[in-house]
């Protein structure tokens, strides 16, 4: 059954890899587009850090509350895989890769736990 801190729990697991791995690449990178994919990396694995913090410490939302954010979070990372393709297009090939990941990954992860989410029926 997917629960509230499941997610919670894979999405701090990301954070703290798109963090280490993001600032390894970023301090390691001799390229700028290898260095800004991961800077970016980085970036976005401090947000999604703060998300699952803040989740952590709220009570668990009512399910059908927390389908209809999934739902809208899903529309918001197809949105990001979007704001990957325009970074590629201007030149920006390692942030618009980063974007890429964290986007895809969050739509993933959104939508399987939207789909599996045991919403009771009314």
């Amino acid at each position: 059954m997917a629960t509230s801190q499941g997610l919670m729990r894979t999405l701090a697991t990301w954070s703290a890899a798109s963090v280490v791995g993001g600032a390894v690449v970023w301090a390691a990178g001799r390229d700028p587009q290898v260095r800004a994919f991961g800077r970016q990396t980085l970036a976005w694995g401090a947000v999604d850090a703060a998300i699952a913090g803040f989740g952590a410490t709220r009570p668990d939302p009512d399910p059908r509350r927390l389908r209809t954010i999934l739902h809208l979070n899903c529309v918001a990372d197809v949105g990001y895989l979007g704001l990957a393709v325009a970074a590629w297009r201007r030149g920006r090939t390692g942030d618009g890769a980063a974007i890429a990941v964290q986007g895809a990954f969050l739509l993933a992860l959104d939508s399987h736990y939207a789909y599996h989410l045991e919403v009771p029926a009314r």
